[in-house]
């Protein structure tokens, strides 16, 4: 386990995590900073009689470097100050990043949290652990589910992943298809996933690469169309008439002689032999590809996904494992507990009833989701 790991991380790894709390807790939590960070304070000295004021105005003022000097100075930072850390930083990580691996059920890594702010944090007794769970988790979720963040999260998706909500229901890829066992159904999909490969494939191509590609089809199905003992030599001819057209056009409109191609390369591949059936086709596949896009990334799918894992990892902690040092570290006694993932080992160091609390947080979430 890595040192580092300590209570700040469980509020992390939930819900890419900050770290802080409401006002009502602000107090506390800066009290306790103060002790770890600088020690607890010296005794209060008696006070001194006050100066008397400055007679004039033209007394000199007090030189520098003396208190009155660095009256405006700045106090330290309180490590455990929600306006200190930069939140959507950590929620843009963890709700848009790719560190979750839903198939093990943990994360590869967690937000990074100041050294400053771990050591604070892992003062705090166990009452104070429990209610800044419950404060940080509220504070997370308002940021989360603001309409700033969900906005930003919707023009993320779509610039990253192509997704777009055209309000399709029930749609399952092809490879879920495969999964399930509904094979016609996910070679239907597949098929209209190569069309669409085809399309954009030839839009890519230039008027002069297409007229080359055009010749060298058009020589192998001229031959097919003239040989008598073919059944199937009418379609041959009918796509050796509408090839010489294509041909016909040269380079001068490039935008007829995509479409026309394609829709050639397409039928001579067993796929829809006509312009409205191929790019209806086309079109239709790709409300579908945005929408199963948008399905998996949308703000509300990727935070069920988030809760729902660390939901299922915390029951699984054993809060009583044992440790022991080694090579400069702390490793668990047990092998299987050293190849727990970084949640695991983030609850562990947080404890039973920070946990408890966390997860009942994420359970309530789940449950408005």
């Amino acid at each position: 386990m890595k040192s580092r790991v300590a209570f700040g991380l469980i509020i992390l790894s939930i819900l890419a995590a900050p770290i802080g709390v409401h006002a009502q807790l602000r107090g506390l939590l800066k009290k306790k900073a103060d002790e770890v960070l600088k020690g607890k304070p010296a005794p209060a000295e008696p006070a001194a009689p006050a100066a008397p004021a400055p007679s004039s105005p033209s007394a000199p003022s007090s030189p520098a470097g003396t208190p009155s000097a660095r009256a405006d100075a700045k106090p330290p930072a309180d490590p455990l100050d929600i306006d200190g850390l930069d939140l959507k930083m950590a929620a843009d990580r963890t709700l848009r990043g790719d560190g979750l691996f839903p198939e093990r059920g943990d994360w590869d890594q967690l937000p990074y949290i100041a050294r400053k702010t771990i050591t604070a944090a892992k003062a705090l007794d166990e009452p104070a652990r429990v209610a800044f769970v419950q404060n940080v988790g509220a504070a997370f979720k308002a940021l989360v589910m603001s309409e700033s963040f969900t906005k930003a999260h919707a023009d993320y998706i779509t610039q990253e992943y192509k997704a777009v909500d055209h309000g399709l229901k029930g749609l399952v890829s092809p490879e879920d298809l495969m999964k399930k066992g509904s094979y016609p159904a996910a070679q239907a999909a597949l098929e209209r996933d190569s069309s669409v490969a085809l399309v954009e494939g030839i839009d890519g191509m230039s008027a002069a690469d297409i007229q080359r590609q055009l010749a060298d089809d058009l020589a192998g199905w001229t031959r097919r169309a003239n040989d008598p003992a073919r059944k199937d030599r009418a379609k041959y001819q009918q796509w050796v008439k509408a090839g010489a057209a294509l041909q016909a056009l040269g380079t001068s409109d490039v935008t007829t002689l995509r479409r026309g191609f394609a829709v050639l390369k397409s039928a001579d591949n067993d796929g829809p032999a006509t312009e409205a059936a191929l790019f209806a086709v086309v079109a239709r596949s790709k409300q579908e590809r945005e929408q199963l896009a948008y399905d998996k990334h949308n703000l509300k799918a990727v935070l069920k996904l988030q809760l729902s894992t660390f939901v299922a990892v915390v029951p699984t902690v054993d809060f009583a494992a044992a440790t022991t040092p080694k090579n400069g570290t702390t490793v668990f006694v047990s092998p299987a507990f050293e190849k727990k993932g970084v949640v695991w080992k983030a609850c562990y160091r947080a404890g039973k009833g920070a946990s408890m609390a966390a997860l009942a947080f994420a359970q309530g979430w789940l449950k408005e989701l």
